[in-house]
């Protein structure tokens, strides 16, 4: 059973193959220049960009939906806010994801560090 939010695609974070899936869900999501950064080993980093990324484009979108009408110059607004519209239900879904993942590698490093004395 997988927790409301997480993302279809990522197994959950108490699996096994849980690290070495989410530093790859993470980049699928980021653009391609961090696939080649020393970022790209860091998923708790990777989390924080994308977070942050996706709340500037649920901006940007919101910020374009509302002034689509009038600023666009198109002659089918409709057709451009059923657009934004379907691309900004998107966001929200991944933005909803990023910050299951984001918490799960935060709960997970906890655990780590307050287990470490036991090695």
């Amino acid at each position: 059973m997988s927790l409301p939010g997480w993302p279809t695609d990522l197994v959950p974070a108490q699996d096994p193959e849980f690290f070495g899936q989410v530093t790859r869900w993470l980049l699928d999501r980021l653009p391609g220049e961090f696939r080649d950064s020393q970022s790209r080993k860091d998923p708790v980093a990777l989390a924080w960009v994308l977070r942050e990324r996706i709340q500037t484009d649920i901006e940007l979108m919101r910020r374009l939906y509302a002034t689509a009408r009038t600023a666009s110059g198109t002659q089918r607004p409709e057709a451009l806010l059923d657009t934004l519209s379907v691309v900004g239900a998107q966001l929200l879904r991944t933005a909803r994801e990023a910050n299951c993942v984001s918490s799960a590698l935060t709960d997970l490093r906890h655990s780590a560090a307050d287990t470490s004395h036991l090695h």
